[in-house]
């Protein structure tokens, strides 16, 4: 009988230590790393990319595709501080019927644009 009490005794220790050293749902460990969070909903991967040395250009947006995007309203996002290379997760409008003097990619709009 003692056995089975010092047996009953030692796995319940043993629930009890699994149990207090286990960490809590909402912890930092258990959330996605935050290079992969993104503010902008339906957002995609982009890299900031510094044009300003060609005639009539700015800052561009290189997706992971390659293609480049000529943003019309980068500017107005004063949450971004502008590093060419500077990672970046973006949502945009293209504009079709708008014109640019650069010609090295799409004009968009941007919807919202955050740091990666």
């Amino acid at each position: 009988m003692k056995v089975y009490n010092s047996i009953a005794i030692l796995i319940i220790m043993v629930c009890c230590t699994i149990i207090s050293c286990s960490k809590p749902l909402n912890s930092i460990e258990t959330q996605p790393d935050n290079k992969e969070i993104s503010q902008c909903p339906d957002s995609v991967h982009a890299t900031l990319k510094n044009l300003t040395g060609l005639d009539g250009c700015s800052w561009v947006l290189v997706l992971d595709n390659g293609k480049k995007l000529e943003p019309t309203n980068l500017k107005k996002f004063d949450n971004i501080k502008l590093e060419d290379g500077k990672e970046v997760f973006v949502k945009y409008e293209t504009k079709p019927l708008a014109a640019s003097i650069c010609m090295v990619g799409t004009i968009v709009e941007i919807i919202c644009i955050s740091e990666k």
